[in-house]
């Protein structure tokens, strides 16, 4: 998990300075290791307009553990925007479950069927954000923290709604325990939604600016409670993967190493059913800031970032491997190619792939992973297809991968997005094809939340361009 804004500044200045030298890895060869079974079945769920005006929104406010045990698997996201990943039973929660898969196409999802097309949203409770983080729980939509700015100040968030697309209604969320923040992560775990880390309030002009606390919502009775905590150093720039029944977290860099830190290569895995976290096996990677990563098969694939400082940048590091937190071992992985924009990942929440059964796609970024012939191809250029197109909103039907908007930015700057696109697109992967969707009764913008709900695309909030710097508080659902 890592902020965009520091995301774009580490990768410019490594994107300015590779596209004259080329681009290598600076990672150590991946070790051989217990191979971890990849079954070739997976799937998973993902987790505006008018423009909101001025007003200060309310301030928020263990120890190892070895997993014993595997968990229900439901299905769910991680990372802003919804990232797909997991599987399981939407039912499902510890000691098992049945029943589809979240957003899958088996699962009827919510509310009436309506016709193809698009239709705007019910006004809801919240401000204009940018930045939030959004879950499907098998009935809802939870949306949750992000930040609103007024000029060249951003105020972080610490409330959130839920919307019913059955009634078309939004209820507010009980206050959280957990201070404002943005790009938190958020899953759904089968009966709670698990929301961790996320960009602090002001703290854009250094590092060490990432939380690595949590909670747990529980949308039956309104009610939360605090996640243990993180047995680790604090840290920025890690990834965090979303299971099906664990959160991943592994990389990043700490804040407390000076001016150029070296990169992580622990991490932890948090289960929900116990509260528990377990520290990783040690992994056969380099470390790495903001690596890609997905979901595959209740384990987690972990790939490119970047690494240590080779001269006065970071080198870009490829190789990858696949963890599996219920034997806490890794396997090793091809490493990715390299990128042909010389970086991947400026948006965020596009570092976190979709296990779409046969692949792993990273269809934002451009990028996919067989792990039946464990190897990386290219998918098919398309509009969206794009690391440097940032905040986008992105969403697993279970057969499309649904990219609306996004934004391009003049620097690293805490800055509002120079320009951003009005359309979308879905990636097909069997047919490694991209279809347009049709024009939305939504104003361009990005930095908005995206969710499948089984019936339909929903895409709320975020915010406009800089000549514009409007802040969206409406949404639109879409049925293909």
């Amino acid at each position: 998990m890592v902020h965009s804004v520091r995301l774009r500044a580490l990768l410019t200045v490594l994107t300015l300075t590779v596209a004259a030298a080329g681009c290598h890895s600076g990672g150590r060869p991946a070790a051989k290791g217990p191979a971890a079974t990849l079954d070739p079945s997976g799937g998973g769920a993902a987790g505006g307009g008018s423009a909101t005006g001025p007003g200060a929104p309310d301030a928020g406010s263990g120890p190892d553990a070895r997993v014993t045990g595997p968990a229900g698997g439901p299905s769910g996201s991680a990372g802003a925007g919804g990232s797909p990943a997991g599987t399981g039973g939407s039912g499902g929660g510890a000691g098992g479950g049945s029943g589809p898969i979240v957003g899958a196409p088996t699962d009827p999802g919510a509310g009436p069927a309506r016709p193809k097309g698009w239709r705007k949203l019910a006004a809801g409770p919240l401000r204009g954000r940018h930045g939030a983080s959004a879950v499907w729980t098998g009935r809802e939509m939870v949306v949750w923290g992000g930040a609103w700015r007024a000029g060249n100040a951003s105020i972080w968030l610490d409330d959130g709604a839920a919307y019913d697309p059955a009634g078309d209604r939004w209820r507010p969320l009980a206050r959280s325990p957990l201070a404002p923040r943005s790009d938190a992560v958020i899953a759904w775990t089968g009966h709670e939604v698990l929301i961790w880390g996320g960009q602090k309030q002001g703290s854009l002009e250094g590092f060490g600016d990432e939380y690595d606390d949590g909670a747990l919502y529980d949308p039956a009775r309104d009610t939360w409670k605090p996640m243990a905590i993180w047995p680790l150093a604090s840290r920025y720039g890690a990834r965090a993967v979303w299971t099906g029944t664990r959160l991943v977290v592994w990389g990043g860099a700490s804040a407390e190493a000076g001016d150029q830190p070296p990169p992580l290569a622990d991490g932890a895995a948090y289960d929900p059913g116990s509260n528990r976290w377990t520290k990783l096996a040690a992994a056969p990677l380099a470390g790495r800031i903001a690596p890609l990563g997905a979901a595959r098969a209740g384990a987690a694939l972990l790939s490119w970032g970047l690494g240590p400082f080779d001269g006065d940048r970071r080198a870009p590091v490829s190789d990858s491997a696949v963890y599996d937190p219920i034997g806490n071992r890794w396997s090793p992985a091809a490493a990715a190619p390299a990128p042909p924009k010389k970086t991947w990942c400026f948006d965020a929440p596009g570092c976190v792939g979709v296990d779409t059964g046969s692949r792993v796609v990273f269809a934002g970024q451009g990028l996919a992973w067989d792990p039946a012939g464990d190897r990386w191809t290219t998918v098919a250029p398309g509009p969206l297809a794009d690391p440097a197109l940032e905040g986008k909103a992105s969403a697993w039907t279970g057969s499309r991968v649904m990219l609306w908007g996004g934004g391009t930015t003049r620097g690293p700057a805490d800055t509002p997005p120079a320009t951003v696109i009005p359309g979308g697109a879905a990636y097909d992967p069997a047919a490694d094809r991209w279809d347009p969707l049709p024009a939305a009764p939504l104003a361009a913008r990005a930095r908005a939340a995206a969710v499948w709900t089984g019936r339909e695309l929903i895409v709320w909030g975020g915010e406009g361009d800089e000549a514009h710097r409007a802040q969206f508080d409406d949404g639109a659902g879409f049925t293909p």
